[in-house]
């Protein structure tokens, strides 16, 4: 015959693995019915840039990003670009269920380069890779990442 403490002891032991099993499934329920973060997004933007061939010398700190690549007309520049803003909607589409939008602000030798109507006014090489001061990317579920072009 158990005592009390014993006869508790031994239903909590017992009922462990049902709660480990209930737990973690709940947990994966959780990780692929939530939107991607916003960290995410920002990181992979500062990503997509950083894999430019045009640039070099990247360096990131926090939503402020800078480099070297020439101006439009051709002379060798540093360049910064700063994050200003990140939204992330939901989309009625199951192969890319979010649109990541980044807002952005792009300065070349200290001087804002800003948007003319539909121009960017940075040079193509820039925005070859899909990133400008107003960008979008899709999240692809299946390879848990953002795609930019």
């Amino acid at each position: 015959m158990r005592t009390g403490s014993a006869t508790l002891l031994h239903q909590m032991l017992t009922m462990l693995p049902f709660h480990r099993a209930t737990i973690g499934a709940a947990f994966v329920t959780i990780a692929c019915s939530t939107a991607p973060a916003d960290n995410g997004l920002r990181d992979s933007f500062a990503g997509q840039l950083a894999g430019n061939t045009f640039i070099s010398e990247f360096r990131r700190s926090g939503d402020d990003m800078t480099f070297r690549a020439p101006r439009p007309d051709g002379t060798p520049s540093t360049w910064r670009v700063h994050i200003d803003k990140t939204s992330i909607e939901t989309r009625p589409n199951e192969a890319q269920p979010y649109k990541g939008t980044v807002q952005s602000s792009w300065y070349v030798n200290g001087e804002k380069v800003d948007i003319t109507g539909a121009e960017s006014n940075l040079p193509l090489e820039l925005t070859s890779n899909g990133l400008s001061q107003e960008c979008w990317a899709f999240w692809e579920p299946d390879r848990q990442r953002w795609s930019w072009e």
